[in-house]
């Protein structure tokens, strides 16, 4: 039986940033078709709703968290984790469609949306469903094939939002499709699964209500934190506002990849090898080391052309993101240092600790975010989120280094990553002053530029990356002979 422990590391986590990556090319066209035809009104309305669906959803994601840290522990009762899981999401399902239907006048007024209510229940069945199968997968280790079924929903996602937005159903042909291409990929999904629900035991619920009370709770509070900019956009100046916000949103999405295919396998090994007593000291620190890889040159990027980023993807009416770009580049290199650390606290169950810290860095999100969004406009929210993000990572990294003092928190992999950055920095700014870019294909060039630069520059100067490479290449050999 596959479990956290028996799989790679670094393999299952190459193999998912590159679903990672095909899934942002095919995301990213979307985003610029959609940007384009819907308007900033019509696409920031669709992403106000989506914003709610996923804060709705937060407790079925809580309650697959503990399935996940559950499954993954040694002895797990997989067969009765799996019965709970299906029962508790067709429950929170009724319960949610209810609260549309209470819901529905304020619903359509808030996003702008005729269809609103009936969008909201459709997009909570499919995701709810899926996300909480999906950690299934990722609590046997396979972050890989997690990754590959959701890159394959996204193959099926773009096709479908695009004929029916083409068709004349607007906003609400995004959410359609995103829903069906949803429903569509739960058969792979429940492949790899590969277990048959029970109903589950007294014990069973109590061993996973002792986690989900806290991871519950954590998944509300880092939804909101995730969304809380664009729903405070929404509320306090208009949709147009949060297209805005969610158009430079897409353009920095890249960056947190790596941590993200990471960092799911990292809560199930740490998981895992804790359950046992063992150390978890070396992959916590590998994970941290490698984070923030693509956020870094990300953000040098951004600096160095947030304009011409912005208008040559999605049109001069986008303009006003330029700003916003910059402040979320440098928001994301925080945010893929702080998620591993996050995850490592979870794995060794302590959500208690993440529960605080989630409580914490959302009430001063709060509190500054409305405060600098009347003084400044949309740039206030995203200096806000950038201090919240800040705290949440000093936060979590002395709890780290408190339960797990070996784990280096400042690893040379990652200034070797600022250095190689800063070098591209310095070889593209005068490219952009040298070089007319108007056209996409012209700023996809100096990207590419960019990117093999830093790639360059990091692997002579990084022996750490090096060898991981190499040992990613082995483990891929063998994988692929002993098949």
């Amino acid at each position: 039986m596959t479990d956290a422990t028996s799989v790679s590391l670094g393999g299952e986590t190459v193999k998912a940033t590159a679903a990672k990556f095909t899934m942002a090319v095919i995301g990213f066209a979307g985003t610029i078709v959609f940007a384009r035809v819907l308007g900033p009104a019509g696409f920031g309305g669709f992403y106000l709703l989506f914003s709610l669906v996923k804060l709705g959803d937060r407790a079925v994601n809580g309650w697959g968290t503990a399935i996940m840290k559950r499954f993954s522990e040694a002895g797990a009762p997989e067969r009765e984790l799996i019965g709970g899981q299906l029962v508790f999401t067709l429950g929170w399902l009724g319960f949610m469609g209810a609260v549309s239907v209470l819901a529905s006048q304020w619903l359509v007024s808030y996003t702008g949306l005729a269809s609103a209510p009936v969008l909201f229940v459709v997009l909570m069945s499919a995701v709810t469903l899926y996300e909480p199968t999906d950690r299934v997968v990722q609590a046997r280790g396979l972050v890989g094939a997690s990754m590959w079924v959701d890159t394959f929903r996204s193959l099926l996602t773009f096709p479908l939002q695009l004929a029916l937005v083409l068709l004349g159903f607007g906003a609400a042909g995004m959410a359609y499709g995103l829903a069906a291409a949803t429903f569509l990929s739960l058969p792979i999904l429940w492949y790899f699964v590969r277990t048959k629900p029970t109903m589950p035991s007294h014990d069973t619920i109590g061993s996973l209500w002792s986690y989900a009370k806290y991871s519950i709770p954590n998944s509300f509070l880092g939804q909101t934190y995730d969304r809380f900019d664009i729903l405070l956009l929404g509320y306090l100046l208009a949709p147009a506002a949060a297209g805005q916000y969610e158009v430079a949103l897409k353009l920095t999405v890249p960056a947190t990849f790596v941590m993200m295919a990471a960092q799911s396998v990292l809560m199930a090994r740490v998981s895992r090898l804790h359950s046992q007593g063992e150390d978890v000291s070396d992959d916590v620190s590998n994970t941290l080391a490698f984070a923030s890889i693509v956020a870094v040159p990300m953000f040098f990027g951004a600096v160095a052309m947030p304009e011409l980023l912005v208008v040559t993807a999605f049109g001069s009416e986008y303009a006003d993101a330029a700003a916003l770009l910059v402040g979320l580049a440098l928001f994301q290199i925080v945010s893929t240092q702080s998620g591993p650390l996050t995850s490592a606290i979870g794995g060794i169950d302590r959500p208690d600790v993440n529960t605080w810290i989630s409580s914490t860095t959302l009430a001063l999100n709060i509190v500054l975010g409305v405060a600098l969004t009347l003084a400044y406009g949309a740039i206030g929210v995203v200096i806000a989120t950038v201090v919240a993000e800040t705290l949440r990572y000093l936060l979590s990294a002395y709890v780290v280094s408190r339960e797990l003092p070996a784990v280096e928190l400042v690893p040379r992999t990652l200034l070797e990553q600022v250095a190689a950055a800063v070098l591209m920095f310095v070889l593209v700014r005068p490219l952009i002053d040298i070089v007319t870019v108007d056209r996409w294909y012209q700023l996809l060039a100096v990207v590419a530029f960019g990117a093999a630069v830093y790639s360059v520059a990091l692997f002579a100067i990084s022996r750490k990356l090096r060898v991981t490479i190499e040992g990613v290449v082995r483990e891929s050999r063998l994988e692929i002979s002993s098949n």
